[in-house]
């Protein structure tokens, strides 16, 4: 039994490493992985989920076989689906195929599929199926478990200092603080989320590009603003380089602003405001996950990084210091700002090139829903 399961659970880590492939393009579908292995241990054939609308990974796996599966076991990082939506249900796919064996290693927290309806259904078929968790799963489908009980995105949010805790030169210009190697870390983030959120003050500052830039392609992303008054440079290098445009704005804005940027293909959402030019950032991530995004990554200032914080908007907090003491700077945060209590945190540090990143995984939401619902009905840890 032992060795049955150690086989199962590396293959379901090979389906994991596939379903990666997809992260940060699916939503709001979940990335999903999937394996076919003989009775002989043998990869029959791989695939992955590579956006809505497109194959789910079980169909895509299964479609490249052209004989019927018997005998076969399919290894697939989520329940499969029993529901229509813009593609079959892939339980139909599976029972068609004429597989006797499903592994898999995340419980479907969509409503659509009720309570393991997918593993009866498997199951009523007369196909073996089987939930095998694994940490590495059950890490990777947090955003999405979280985005189902909420309807917020999970937020990482990431801000660059020096070793003084400057943001940017004596008058606010733009300095390179951290190294190639961290640059490459950002860019790795943003591919794999499903939407960016960043500040007005951010753009005018940097003229940042926010999109993700790889060794194989240049990725545009869905970008949220933060824009009280719609104060957005018209001429900015976002209107050229990123998927989607909108901006959060206060319902004083002016009016001419508004169309101004709307002609160019903008999207204007008017926020309630917590205090004079102050939006009110629970709407913004309302609005957001509504929007279908799932995984929000968040590349702004110290005021938006403090006030996102201080709201507990954040689940994620990447700090990265750079070796440098600048002395006179445009400092990060405000004096009296405070990380906090982080006794229930996860907190690591790693090292990026010459710089250090300080990881503080502070949610405890997904953790407190696990042990009440999903432990319990987990068939095997590994």
């Amino acid at each position: 039994m032992y060795n049955k399961h150690k086989r199962d659970s590396q293959f379901l880590i090979q389906a994991l490493s596939l379903a990666e492939q997809g992260q940060g393009f699916c939503a709001p579908n979940p990335a999903v992985g999937s394996i076919l292995v003989n009775q002989m241990g043998i990869v029959i054939a791989t695939g992955f989920h590579t956006g809505p609308g497109k194959p789910h990974a079980e169909v895509e796996v299964l479609k490249k076989v052209s004989y019927q599966a018997r005998e076969m076991t399919l290894y697939v990082t989520l329940e499969p689906c029993c529901h229509w939506g813009k593609t079959p249900p892939c339980t139909d796919a599976i029972i068609q195929s004429g597989l006797t064996r499903v592994v898999y290693g995340f419980r479907d927290p969509n409503p659509l599929v009720i309570a393991g309806q997918g593993m009866q259904l498997l199951k009523e078929a007369g196909i073996d199926c089987e939930l095998i968790s694994l940490p590495e799963i059950e890490a990777f489908y947090k955003s999405y478990y979280f985005w189902h009980k909420t309807k917020k995105p999970l937020v990482t949010a990431k801000i660059a200092l020096s070793l003084d805790g400057k943001i940017a030169g004596k008058d606010g210009e733009r300095v390179q603080l951290t190294g190639d190697d961290a640059q490459h870390l950002t860019h790795h983030y943003r591919k794999n989320t499903d939407a960016i959120l960043t500040t007005a003050k951010t753009i005018i500052m940097d003229d940042p590009q926010l999109n993700a830039r790889t060794h194989e392609a240049v990725i545009p992303k869905s970008l949220y603003v933060l824009d009280s008054q719609l104060s957005l440079p018209r001429e900015a290098n976002i209107f050229n380089t990123t998927k989607s445009i909108t901006v959060f704005h206060s319902k004083t804005a002016p009016k001419e602003h508004q169309n101004s940027l709307e002609q160019k293909g903008v999207r204007c959402i008017a926020l309630e405001e917590t205090s004079p030019s102050v939006l009110n950032l629970d709407q913004a991530m309302i609005q957001i996950g509504n929007d279908g995004v799932i995984d929000l990554w968040v590349e702004a200032g110290g005021k938006c990084f403090s006030s996102l914080w201080k709201n507990n908007l954040i689940h994620r907090g990447l700090i990265y210091i750079a070796p440098r003491w600048f002395g006179e700077g445009l400092s990060a945060f405000e004096n009296n700002f405070s990380l906090g209590d982080l006794s229930g945190s996860q907190i690591k540090w790693i090292q990026v090139g010459n710089d250090a990143v300080l990881e503080i995984d502070r949610d405890t939401t997904f953790a407190d829903h696990l042990g009440k619902d999903y432990q319990a009905i987990t068939t095997v840890h590994v």
